[in-house]
């Protein structure tokens, strides 16, 4: 028996007639008849009530027996047909320091989606030194991660786009840019001293012993509060536009003298060359820099 036997069948069954069957399974009736009949040899038993005078050809008991079977059989050959696409697809896997993932590469990962390539999109948001080993490891194949290499035969980095930091205040404090350091006040911080380049910068302008308003190791945990009464922070630029959507009362400033620029890097499986899937998404992600104030592409 063959998927053609099995297709035969439910073409006569769902249309009625051998000439409605034929015709959508685009052969002539003739070519049909000899389809059905080396079915029903193989079979052992006629499976349809047909003949002069039957307007619509039905089962016999023997057709209504080799139904289920006939069922199993077409329900096996789709999920073969679906087992065999499903691993057709290629896996591309991608890690990314948290506030990349957050800020930066959503608008990429929506834009590679709507391509409909024949990808599954794996992301994952990590530490630096987490999604260096997992790429040396070879779990991933890529990881985009902003400084704090280490050393590791196992991989290969490249400089990838460098990122500033600008000023996020309510509209309702008055303030000139460039804004000076001087003119703000330590109490009204909130301080995202898990970015370095951040911490530095405080530590230079008010102190090591200086005390913010609040402690955040992310910029996802200080969003909301800068559009609360006098309370300020420093961000990364890809996290302005963000804010600035979330947020109709606050406003982005240039800082006289803002923290360093923050270098990502692309981290990739030394001596394997990157995917067709791979380099669309980077193109997709340069793309999208181009239009964010504050990140420059390497």
């Amino acid at each position: 028996m063959t998927n053609q036997d099995i297709e035969t069948f439910f073409a006569v069954l769902d249309h009625g007639t051998m000439t409605a069957a034929a015709e959508a399974l685009f052969i002539t009736q003739p070519s049909l008849s000899a389809r059905l009949r080396a079915l029903e040899d193989e079979v052992g038993a006629p499976l349809f009530h047909r003949g002069k005078g039957l307007r619509r050809i039905t089962l016999t008991d023997a057709g209504q027996h080799f139904l289920p079977l006939a069922r199993r059989w077409q329900n096996l050959l789709a999920e073969t047909q679906t087992f065999a696409a499903a691993e057709k697809r290629e896996f591309l896997h991608v890690i990314a320091a948290y506030t990349a993932n957050q800020y930066i590469l959503p608008p990429v990962y929506q834009r590679f989606l709507e391509r409909e390539l024949p990808v599954n999109l794996w992301v994952e948001s990590m530490r630096t030194d987490q999604a260096v080993s997992a790429v040396a490891r070879g779990d991933a194949d890529m990881a985009i991660v902003d400084g704090g290499l280490h050393y590791d035969l196992q991989i290969e980095a490249k400089p990838l786009f460098r990122e500033g930091f600008f000023l996020v205040v309510p509209k309702t404090v008055a303030l000139t840019e460039p804004v000076e350091a001087t003119t703000l006040h330590v109490q009204d911080e909130i301080l995202i001293y898990g970015q370095p380049e951040i911490l530095q910068w405080h530590d230079y302008w008010f102190g090591v012993d200086a005390r913010p308003l609040l402690y955040a190791d992310t910029p996802q945990l200080a969003e909301t509060l800068p559009a609360c009464g006098k309370r300020w922070s420093i961000i990364p630029a890809g996290a302005t536009g963000p804010y600035l959507r979330m947020f109709s009362n606050v406003q982005v400033l240039h800082l006289a003298h803002p923290p360093a620029e923050r270098t990502f890097y692309l981290v990739t499986p030394k001596g394997r060359a990157l995917s067709a899937a791979a380099e669309t998404l980077l193109d997709d992600l340069r793309t999208q820099i181009q239009h964010v104030e504050g990140i420059t592409w390497y």
